[in-house]
């Protein structure tokens, strides 16, 4: 880790709240209502002791580097050299592939959105190499963008809610009787599958903090967005329906786009779906620059080797538009087997690599 490619807990709070955004717009809403029905709402908040509990591991576990140590060296001081290198590597291979899966999610939602003949193989591309750019670089300057933005979307959506409460049913959201439990309990894997990704990288990026902060402002950054995940389930359930919305591919714009702004500005839809470049710009950054220092290991060269750029910065477009060029191929991808692949990779391997470094004496 460069001496000045460092950061404060509060930049890398930002950071990760933006991350969070991507998969939480397209996962909650629509998994959220399919699997809890007009409980989804509730189902966000059953999720957040879970979420914490997993992010109080990641702070135990990242607590464990010895002085000046990175996160790959703790992964390999735990496995031992060469099959932590290995399993970097897998976790490497992982997170560009949702990187090219996240280009090809925004190709689908501008298109579906905005540009209804645009194509989906080209559309990603000028996103791709701007992502690529920037992963190249500093996470300092990841978190710093991600500082300025990440008041302008929470603002958005704020808006969008306020604007949406004369659309709410309150037949839509309740009653909810005991019987809907096992439901609620159900439809919080969606939340926890989208806040893992955002943990991990939190954890995998925490060896460039400039002191350790508190565990409490994690804590409490989780629980602030977690009540406006919820708020925004509730908007879009309590508006569409939870028939309704489990059945829709982005209920959140659906919803945005019977909006009337100020009795006059509609179809407001279009400046939200551009705004939302945002948070999939620092996401793909993001994956790429966690990618290429867990590369570097088994690389046997440092982290920034222009090889290593060109790799990580190339797979994911390259992905994007091999990947699931028919519709019925994106749903399945997005609803079951991304979410499946992320959950595996964040319950088992990162919780595997503490086990076993524990058995073996290493941390």
């Amino acid at each position: 880790m460069k001496a000045q490619d460092r950061f404060s807990l509060n930049q890398l709070l930002a950071l990760c709240s933006m991350l969070v955004l991507t998969p939480a717009l397209r996962l909650l809403p629509g998994a959220s209502a399919r699997l809890a029905g007009r409980a989804g709402w509730l189902s966000v908040l059953t999720a957040l002791p879970f979420v914490a509990a997993y992010a109080a591991f990641l702070w135990h576990f990242q607590s464990l580097r010895l002085s000046d140590e990175t996160l790959p060296s703790l992964w390999q001081r735990a496995l031992g050299a060469r099959v932590g290198a290995l399993t970097l590597a897998a976790a490497a291979l992982w997170l560009l592939f949702y990187a090219g899966f996240t280009l090809r999610a925004g190709a689908e939602r501008l298109v579906t959105t905005v540009f209804p003949l645009a194509s989906r193989r080209t559309l990603p591309l000028p996103l791709a190499l701007i992502a690529a750019v920037a992963g190249a670089g500093e996470a300092r300057r990841l978190c710093r963008v991600a500082k300025l933005v990440l008041p302008l979307l929470i603002g958005t959506i704020l808006l969008t809610l306020a604007f949406s409460l004369p659309e709410l049913h309150k037949a839509n959201l309740l009653p909810l009787g005991l019987r809907a439990f096992p439901r609620v309990l159900r439809g919080s894997l969606p939340t926890f599958d989208a806040a893992a990704l955002a943990l991990s990288c939190l954890f995998f990026l925490s060896d460039g903090l400039t002191a350790p902060g508190r565990r409490s402002s994690v804590f409490i950054r989780i629980a602030l967005l977690g009540i406006l995940m919820s708020l925004l389930v509730a908007a879009v359930i309590g508006a569409l329906g939870h028939e309704l919305a489990g059945s829709l591919t982005r209920p959140y714009f659906t919803l945005v786009r019977t909006l009337v702004f100020f009795y006059s500005l509609e179809r407001i839809e279009a400046l939200i779906v551009a705004l939302w470049l945002f948070a999939d710009f620092l996401l793909l950054a993001t994956l790429m620059l966690i990618a290429r220092r867990c590369l570097a290991p088994l690389w046997k060269r440092p982290a920034d080797s222009p090889w290593l750029k060109l790799l990580c910065g190339a797979l994911p477009p390259l992905l994007a538009v091999l990947l699931a060029p028919e519709a019925e191929a994106y749903a399945q991808l997005s609803r079951q087997i991304v979410p499946a692949v992320n959950l595996v990779v964040c319950l088992l391997m990162i919780p595997g690599v503490y086990v076993v470094g524990r058995l073996r004496k290493r941390l």
